[in-house]
């Protein structure tokens, strides 16, 4: 009869964890967008889609929507996971396909457009040695392409922590793709007990900015550092910021924030091995950044605080999951100086969201969040999967709740009833590692028809491509 219980037991066991990886994959499958959207401001929008074709399209449109120009690119390998992005106001667009390995980095391969028309393509595999260990980021302005790398401090050694890193800027200039590297003066990392690591966030004009994150759960405060520096890596902003979401307990969630992003974030220390589109992706434990999320406006340089909440503490340990009560959420937007605007904050009433419907022994990196900003009314939306279910909720610019709703059904402000809206589907955050390599191609500078040159070498310490051009066929 023991036998029998414990052999129960274990089935029940097995068949828990085997549902949680079925639908932790569904969503994976979900959020990849068949149609990415990038807000220009001025400059209109972007789109970019897979086609039957095995192409990807890109076309701009202008700021009254009249479709301006498209290009046409093939895909390399239907196993590549496909990101368009571009500076500010779209005057340099890059498509970066990146293709996985099951042995070792993958490629990557980028295609640079402007005013409609492919410049060059040029694929990388391992350059860890030149450009540095580990890819954090990839963005781009209207002088330079760059690569966002780090490299450990060799001069720092911290007991039981991860060790300090140097950041690096790899810079293509977009005139003639000349390469140079610079480093990133970002201020030293505070002392802290869960060793927090800055993640790139966004740029505002010239500026990139990025963020570390941290938390204290004896104070249920959340410890946020928000840098910017210029396309040199030398600072420019530094603003650290304490803040206790008035009346919720923080809770740690897996943030997929969407944020009409003109860049590719290729790594985040708050999640261990992140990796949306390697051979075996984990997103099975989370470190200390992963108990709010950070939202920059890239158009203002306002930022946004937001995550999950609940009525008592965590806990004193953040990363000891105990099946804690989750009941709700906050945003809460600040400017471009640190200085908060409003809070705003939803507690789950059964109106649209239930305290079950969080699954409490479901863990944190299996309750999602998204925090978004609509281009057009530059509203803000907060979303929420957890299992099979989507919950959305639409703030205006002063954070009052204008509609929330479940699964595509949305319940507005004025009305009662349910109406049926396109279902949320967050986007996956891109991460890589290192996926450097030195095979290159570069294409004519004339109409859309592509021609490849083939490249003989590649010396990024001279800071030029050497190439010949031949035609592919």
């Amino acid at each position: 009869m023991r036998g029998v219980v414990i052999f129960t037991l274990i089935f029940l066991l097995i068949s828990s964890i085997s549902l949680l990886a079925r639908q932790n994959a569904c969503l994976v499958n979900e959020a990849t967008p068949e149609r990415q959207v990038l807000d220009l401001a001025e400059g209109g929008r972007l789109e970019g889609f897979k086609t039957q074709k095995r192409q990807f399209s890109i076309l701009h449109f202008d700021t009254s929507g009249q479709k301006g120009w498209e290009v046409f690119l093939p895909l390399t390998s239907a196993n590549a996971q496909t990101e368009l992005l571009a500076s500010a106001r779209g005057g340099q667009v890059f498509v970066v396909e990146i293709t996985p390995s099951l042995k070792g980095p993958g490629t990557a391969l980028i295609h640079h457009i402007q005013e409609g028309k492919l410049l060059r393509s040029i694929s990388f595999e391992d350059q860890q040695k030149l450009m540095g260990e580990s890819l954090h980021a990839v963005f781009a302005d209207e002088t330079y392409l760059y690569f966002l790398t780090a490299d450990q401090n060799p001069d720092t050694f911290r007991l039981g922590k991860a060790p300090d890193l140097n950041f690096l800027l790899n810079r293509f200039r977009t005139s003639d793709f000349r390469f140079d590297q610079v480093a990133v003066s970002l201020p030293e990392t505070p002392e802290s007990e869960w060793n927090p690591q800055w993640t790139f966030a966004g740029q505002v004009g010239n500026e990139k900015y990025m963020v570390l994150k941290d938390a204290d759960m004896e104070s249920n405060t959340l410890h946020c550092q928000v840098v910017s520096f210029d396309s040199n890596g030398q600072l420019i902003k530094n603003i650290a910021l304490n803040y206790s979401p008035e009346g919720k307990a923080i809770r740690p969630s897996f943030h997929l924030d969407e944020n009409d992003r003109r860049y590719v974030l290729a790594k985040d220390y708050n999640y261990f091995n992140y990796s949306s589109f390697g051979p075996g992706p984990s997103r099975m434990a989370y470190r200390i950044g992963a108990f709010f999320g950070f939202s920059l406006d890239e158009r203002t340089g306002a930022f946004y605080i937001s995550g999950l909440s609940g009525e008592k503490s965590f806990g004193k340990n953040p990363f000891r999951f105990k099946a804690q009560k989750y009941n709700g959420f906050y945003v809460s937007k600040f400017d471009a100086t640190g200085q908060q605007l409003w809070e705003t904050a939803h507690v789950a009433d059964g109106s649209v969201l239930t305290e079950s419907d969080f699954h409490r022994r479901y863990p944190p990196v299996h309750k999602r969040s998204a925090l978004e900003l609509l281009a057009d009314s530059r509203e803000v939306k907060y979303s929420i999967r957890v299992g099979g279910n989507d919950f959305q909720f639409v703030l205006d610019q002063k954070g009052e709740l204008m509609a929330m709703g479940k699964n595509g059904m949305m319940l507005t402000g004025q009305g009662s009833e349910l109406t049926q809206v396109i279902p949320f589907r967050p986007s996956a955050e891109v991460a890589a590692e290192g996926f450097f390599k030195t095979t290159a191609t570069v294409s004519s500078r004339s109409g859309h028809q592509t021609r490849f040159g083939f490249l003989d070498r590649i010396d990024l310490s001279e800071g030029f491509f050497e190439y010949s051009c031949g035609k592919s066929g």
